[in-house]
């Protein structure tokens, strides 16, 4: 009897094993899908990122608040 209930929670376990791995592999196999669909129909514009990248690298920290960041921290350690 406890041989039969073993046997038995053994296959639910299997099957509800694959059911979740099988979930899984489904679930990837689709986002990769769409992934590849929405570059291939919608791709990026290299000048867009380009663009972006110069932006963000022109931009620069003034002398006056480089100084004023090193003032509050060289007045939080002397608190401290």
């Amino acid at each position: 009897m406890v041989a039969d209930l073993l046997l038995e929670a053994a296959a639910l376990m299997f099957i509800g094993m694959v059911a979740v791995y099988t979930f899984l592999f489904l679930l990837v196999v689709l986002l990769r899908l769409m992934s590849h669909t929405v570059q291939r129909y919608f791709p990026v514009k290299q000048a867009e990122q380009s663009t972006k990248l110069e932006t963000a690298s022109s931009q620069t920290v003034s002398p006056a608040v480089v100084a004023a960041i090193g003032a509050a921290v060289h007045q939080y350690r002397q608190k401290q």
